[in-house]
């Protein structure tokens, strides 16, 4: 089959996605350790509901960048990587919605208690997350980015086999599906830039693959 070729305005989707998502990781406030807690948001509410309502945005968007790079490819591994996509979509969203802006919201209750019922109910943000109910939702967080990583590795599969990819892009991709679910800053960036980095080497293969067959076509007479 012919390798997919992108136009410009669907490469600069496939770059400006997840540049886009990088720039608003590095916003993600970060805590000292795994548990969240409430020392870690309640200076940075507005920080934190505004990175984790964008996940909610890009999450849809960067399934569909990893869509659009398996476009017209009917193999097992493209078609395995449309149905991980759903699954991301809709779990990984799923616990974003639960957990980040959740929890966003109870720090701003908190904030705006009197200071001597602060303390009291500071705990509340790590009950929240260590909830039962929570931790089963956070195995569906877990499906979600197991999906995400399995649709990164079925891409690069794909395009190694159907459209001749380098070997560095389904490298490449499979390091992002880890990193980018795991994505607080330095790890959710990374990930992506990784991911532009296999989108840029996959075009520049593509270009210089139908270079020769330009320069083969007989010219006018």
């Amino acid at each position: 089959m012919d390798s997919p070729r992108f136009s410009r305005d669907q490469l600069a989707f496939l770059i400006g996605v997840p540049l886009a998502w990088a720039v608003l990781l590095l916003f993600h406030p970060t805590g000292e350790g795994e548990a969240i807690a409430y020392a870690d948001v309640q200076d940075q509410v507005t920080r934190w509901l505004v990175v984790h309502l964008g996940m909610l945005v890009f999450i849809p968007l960067m399934a569909g960048a990893v869509y659009l790079l398996v476009r017209g490819i009917e193999s097992t591994a493209a078609r395995v990587c449309r149905i991980a996509l759903v699954l991301f979509v809709v779990f990984y969203g799923a616990w974003e919605a639960l957990v980040g802006i959740g929890t966003g919201i109870l720090v701003d209750d908190i904030n705006g208690l009197a200071a001597s019922d602060k303390a009291a109910a500071a705990p509340l943000v790590e009950e929240f997350n260590d909830n039962v109910l929570i931790r089963a939702f956070g195995v569906l967080g877990s499906v979600g980015s197991v999906a995400f990583i399995i649709a990164a590795i079925a891409a690069g599969v794909a395009l190694r086999r159907e459209a001749a990819a380098p070997l560095a892009v389904p490298i490449l991709l499979a390091l992002s599906g880890f990193l980018i679910t795991a994505h607080p800053p330095p790890y959710g960036p990374t990930g992506l830039v990784l991911f532009m980095a296999a989108v840029l080497l996959f075009v520049r293969s593509q270009a210089a693959a139908r270079a020769p067959a330009r320069l083969a076509q007989p010219g006018p007479a």
